[in-house]
């Protein structure tokens, strides 16, 4: 079942927007945890989470489907992050499960967007 095309296009752009706001959001609870005791080895971590995801929001919005594909893998450090201040400290257990719901959130955004923008190779079921 295909979509018809000025339809897809929609889906694909709020799929697009969506994938933005949550990386940047993404960016911000990261900035979030270097602010809550701001420390050398903290901000030098901080700082290799954050940058890829600050460098790709562009590359997102201008909707190229390498950066999609990249930014997957680009998650899986602050999934870590989140997992890891989750089970070894309680003091920030909220910011932690932020994270994580924020990483979950925005992969199913970033594989979405994937899925609804790819081209298809196999014959359509209606030219039979």
């Amino acid at each position: 079942m295909s979509l018809p095309e000025s339809r897809q296009e929609s889906v694909a752009g709020r799929l697009r927007l969506g994938a933005c706001g949550v990386v940047a959001v993404l960016c911000v609870l990261v900035v979030r945890w270097i602010a809550i005791a701001p420390s050398t080895p903290r901000v030098v971590v901080g700082a290799a989470l954050a940058l890829p995801l600050a460098v790709g929001i562009p590359f997102l919005y201008a909707g190229q489907r390498r950066a999609f594909a990249w930014m997957t893998l680009a998650l899986a450090p602050p999934l870590v992050l989140g997992l890891t201040e989750v089970v070894a400290n309680p003091a920030v257990r909220s910011w932690a499960a932020l994270v994580l719901i924020d990483v979950i959130a925005g992969f199913a955004l970033l594989v979405a967007y994937l899925r609804a923008t790819r081209s298809s190779s196999l014959p359509s079921r209606t030219a039979q």
